[in-house]
Order: C-alpha cells, then structure tokens, then sequence
C-alpha cells in the first residue's frame, strides 16, 4: 500500500540517473514508472543537478551510439524528463552518502520536495533504505507498491 500526503494526491518520488537512462533508451521497469507518471498516477520530481546528471551520462559515447542508432537526439531525451518531471529548488545540500558523495542530489531533492520515495539502482542509495521519510527502493520494488 502506497503512502501518501492525501488520498487524492499521487506519491511523489525522485528517480535516480540510472532509472532515467533506462527507461529512456531501454524501457523495461523503469519505463513503466514514466508511464506511471504519465497517467497521473505518481509525480516525479527533479532538480537542475539531477538534469546536469543525465545529460552528463547521456553524453557517455556508448550511450550515445545506442539512442543515435534509433535516429534520436541527447536534447530530444532531455525535453522528454523534462515533459515529464517537476522541478524542485533544493535549499538545503545534504552529507549522507559518503563514499560516493554526487548521490547526495537525491537525497536533497526527495527532502526539499517532502517525496515519499526515491527509485534507484544504485547500491549507495538502496543501502540507505530510508531517510527522513523517504522509502529508498528498486524500480520493481517500487511498481509492486503501486499495484
């Protein structure tokens, strides 16, 4: 059962670099959180740190080659997260994750957003499991929650 601050409102949540890029150039499970998102059923939530983070890893050339092989553009990606996505101003940055310190982003935007998940695939932050209120879970994880 999800939790969420009102019954009418959808659960907010914060996806990780990871969970964009696959749902972008693979689908799969991370697709289907977009979908989610999409129909209104979860909303999603971004800073401008975490859209530096994917078109930084969007520009790694084996990703590239893979969406330019399906006649796609690094901007045209972009312009879909941000369709989608809505942006959160992080006001206070945040020292929780030390060995890989750019996870911190998450944290900091789930917190300034008062989201009730984060969805990654990243070991840093699944080992969190919670901060603050905040759930920490795989995308599967996640889209069970939903059901």
């Amino acid at each position: 059962m999800l939790t969420t601050s009102s019954k009418k409102q959808e659960p907010k949540i914060v996806l990780d670099t990871n969970v964009w890029v696959s749902a972008l150039l693979w689908g799969g499970k991370p697709a289907e959180i977009i979908q989610k998102a999409e129909q209104g059923k979860v909303s999603i939530l971004i800073t401008e740190d975490i859209i530096a983070e994917i078109s930084r890893v969007l520009a790694y050339p084996k990703l590239e080659k893979i969406y330019r092989t399906a006649n796609k553009r690094k901007q045209d990606l972009i312009e879909q997260v941000l369709k989608i996505a809505k942006f959160v101003k992080v006001t206070n940055k945040v020292e929780v994750i030390q060995e890989h310190p750019v996870d911190n982003k998450f944290l900091e935007c789930a917190k300034d957003a008062k989201a009730e998940y984060i969805v990654s695939g990243d070991k840093h932050l699944l080992n969190v499991v919670v901060y603050k209120k905040t759930k920490i879970l795989a995308a599967n994880d996640f889209l069970k929650l939903l059901k």
